[in-house]
């Protein structure tokens, strides 16, 4: 190219060119940042960005003004319950060893036990009395046991005595209780079942203890 001048024309030219590549580049990149700064539409919706190649405009969602003019809107329930629901108060468990307290509100309370053991005792007389309750004992209690051992050292207790052994006028059953249970005592002391003698009285008692009565009385000596 040696010995070539450019004339005013290619100058000119050349001048263009150098301006329309360095502005066009820098034209559509402000122009992208334009579009993508613009504000949402009243739907909600951005604006829609032109581009300078032809393609589709591009439709962008953003979240929904918030301001005086806008209603709310409410957040979807998931469950239903949670809203105009009522719960009610749970009470407490009945506390079994309560009712033991109760007594006095009409509730039935346990009866007393029947009364059993010695009652009363005289060496010199020759007697003894104690309770006694067929259907709850097959044996004489303890206390009464030790009374009946002090009773046999009577000086009423001879040679030619017997032991009367008065018992309430019972059912069967209670009767052949009572006495077994004081046959099976004097056995016990050495005493025999030939010098007892039992005998019935009518008892007014209508519980389960019956009063039991012994004594020593005197026999025919034989001729």
């Amino acid at each position: 190219m040696k010995g070539y001048e450019f004339t005013d024309r290619g100058k000119i030219v050349i001048v263009t060119l150098l301006i329309a590549i360095i502005i066009i580049p820098a034209a559509v990149i402000v122009s992208r940042v334009w579009n993508n700064s613009q504000p949402p539409d009243n739907n909600g919706h951005q604006i829609a960005q032109q581009t300078p190649d032809g393609q589709d405009p591009v439709v962008t969602e953003s979240p929904p003004p918030d301001g005086p003019d806008v209603d709310p809107v409410d957040p979807p329930i998931d469950d239903p319950g949670e809203q105009g629901s009522f719960d009610p108060p749970v009470e407490p468990p009945d506390d079994p060893d309560d009712e033991g307290d109760q007594g006095h509100l009409g509730h039935p309370t346990d009866p007393e036990p029947p009364e059993i053991g010695p009652i009363s005792i005289n060496l010199n007389a020759g007697t003894m009395e104690f309770m006694f309750a067929p259907e709850l004992q097959d044996a004489l209690d303890e206390d009464t046991f030790v009374m009946l051992g002090e009773f046999i050292t009577s000086p009423r207790n001879t040679r030619d005595s017997k032991i009367l052994i008065e018992v309430p006028y019972l059912p069967a059953n209670q009767n052949t209780a009572i006495t077994s249970a004081i046959t099976d005592a004097f056995t016990q002391y050495g005493i025999s079942r030939r010098t007892l003698s039992f005998e019935s009285y009518q008892s007014e008692s209508t519980g389960e203890s019956f009063g039991i009565m012994l004594s020593f009385i005197e026999t025919s000596s034989p001729k």
